[in-house]
């Protein structure tokens, strides 16, 4: 056997060596993993009154299509998760003090880049005015000059609101029940919200003297 021939086996038998301890390295703790005790539950947490995105059932348990999404897609990595529920302020600030690892349903803005890994989006909301019937000034963001607008504390809503610096009086809730409830008692001149939740808590409530105000624009 010549000596090219032989340099050849030698570079294959490293090449092959090298291989073998690359899947030693990564499969070992697979196998590992198996043969332990069940893997660390993932802790999320999610609104109370986000639908259909995020919300609770009869037991005061997550629910909701964000909620399932989360959950479908840990199980299909073998992993389970728990969540904690409560107002959108303080699920956000379990996140950012590390007390939870994921949560199912974030706006991405420019606030929140600096604070939060997004995933890639898995669907776009709208934003919308919600005004009374008997509201007739009020058909853009423009005209929410000089106005009182509720928003619910910490939404994709409030910081568009205070990032475009137009000069309206913002009116902060935890929810945004209480937000359209006040509005159709006369309460305040408009609500901004994502357009589908404004859709599903008027049906909720079964308010009738509220509507959809403005084309849909982005939050």
């Amino acid at each position: 056997m010549d000596d090219f021939v032989i340099r050849l086996f030698r570079i294959i038998g490293f090449l092959l060596l090298g291989v073998f301890c690359l899947i030693s390295e990564y499969v070992s703790p697979v196998v590992a993993a198996r043969a332990s005790d069940k893997p660390e539950i993932i802790l999320s947490a999610s609104e109370i009154n986000y639908p259909p995105f995020c919300l609770i059932d009869s037991n005061h348990n997550a629910d909701g299509f964000s909620v399932d999404l989360l959950r479908s897609a840990l199980q299909a990595m073998g992993r389970e998760v728990s969540f904690d529920v409560d107002v959108w302020t303080k699920v956000k600030q379990s996140l950012i003090e590390r007390k939870i690892q994921v949560l199912p349903l974030v706006g991405r803005t420019p606030e929140r880049e600096s604070v939060f890994d997004f995933t890639f989006p898995y669907m776009t909301m709208h934003g919308s005015i919600v005004v009374r019937r008997d509201t007739s000034n009020i058909r853009s963001m423009v005209d929410l000059v000089g106005k009182q607008v509720a928003v619910m504390e910490g939404d994709n809503a409030e910081e568009f609101l205070r990032r475009d610096h137009l000069d309206i009086e913002i009116v902060t809730v935890a929810t945004f029940d209480p937000a359209l409830l006040d509005l159709a008692a006369g309460a305040n001149d408009a609500v901004v919200m994502q357009k589908l939740l404004a859709i599903q808590l008027i049906k909720k409530h079964n308010i009738r003297n509220l509507q959809i105000a403005s084309s849909p624009f982005w939050l």
